[in-house]
């Protein structure tokens, strides 16, 4: 706390009849974590195995003290990398990369808050680790393409390469993926595939992309730099063109028949 409280972060300290603990506040709601009510901000209880304790609590509040900032970048980890996995897909033959995913990195993602913070697992982009193989792969396979044609290449590649399976059902609770994780579980779904392609639009083709978060599904929407046909949104004065990479097979412009008329909620990036 001394630590936080002295690089200026909005801290508190509580106890229990036997520990001290750390309390952090967020602006954004996180999950799985016990929180405190202190002047009408929530302080959530750092060490989980503190859950259902009473606390006696100090409210003394820092001079200039900040909240903590939800984004995160790449951590710099002790390489431990996995033996590396294969990923083909049938609808594009040309992509074919062998990934190995650094085991150090899943560890801490696995203990990172969970959020419905959509744009955090975005920002977080791809390591290094899985740039290595990934990027290659996919860029000598869209080399001779136009912008447009190289999105749909990635697109047909996300929705047929990964299995599909819900996270109640893989892992009995809601998880979002950051990217690596796809390349580390046996499956992945609708959150995780929209987040992946809008990471890799945005670092390998320079396009800009929203995400379009629905009832129960999360797709994508991607700004061309030439007329696309399908199913759009005007966003500041640019059209940006659905682009769903769980909807087996559908190329650029189309829309899963169930949402077609269905609002999104838009996530900028």
């Amino acid at each position: 706390m001394y630590i936080l409280t002295q690089s200026g972060y909005k801290v508190r300290i509580a106890r229990t009849s036997k520990r001290l603990a750390l309390l952090v506040p967020f602006r954004d709601i996180i999950y799985d974590y016990t929180y405190l009510n202190i002047g009408g901000t929530k302080y959530y209880v750092v060490n989980k195995e503190l859950h259902g304790n009473s606390f006696y609590i100090s409210s003394y509040e820092f001079p200039k003290e900040q909240y903590f900032s939800w984004q995160i970048s790449q951590p710099n980890l002790t390489e431990k990398r996995n033996t590396p996995k294969k990923f083909t897909s049938n609808a594009v033959p040309e992509i074919n990369a062998s990934i190995q995913t650094n085991q150090n990195l899943i560890d801490f993602y696995n203990t990172y808050p969970l959020s419905l913070k959509w744009d955090l697992y975005v920002y977080a982009g791809v390591s290094e680790t899985v740039k290595q193989t990934l990027f290659p792969a996919l860029e000598n396979a869209i080399a001779a393409k136009t912008k447009t044609q190289a999105a749909e290449m990635l697109l047909h590649f996300l929705q047929t390469t990964f299995d599909y399976q819900t996270d109640d059902v893989q892992f009995g609770y809601e998880r979002p993926f950051f990217a690596d994780e796809n390349f580390f579980y046996p499956y992945n779904n609708c959150k995780d595939r929209a987040i992946l392609y809008c990471i890799l639009v945005r670092e390998i083709l320079g396009l800009e992309a929203v995400l379009l978060v629905y009832p129960d599904h999360l797709s994508t929407a991607v700004h061309f730099p030439e007329n696309v046909n399908g199913d759009y949104f005007m966003i500041e004065g640019k059209k940006f063109v659905a682009c769903d990479p769980t909807y087996i097979n559908a190329n650029i412009g189309m829309t899963m028949p169930n949402l077609k008329n269905v609002p999104a909620e838009i996530v900028k990036l």
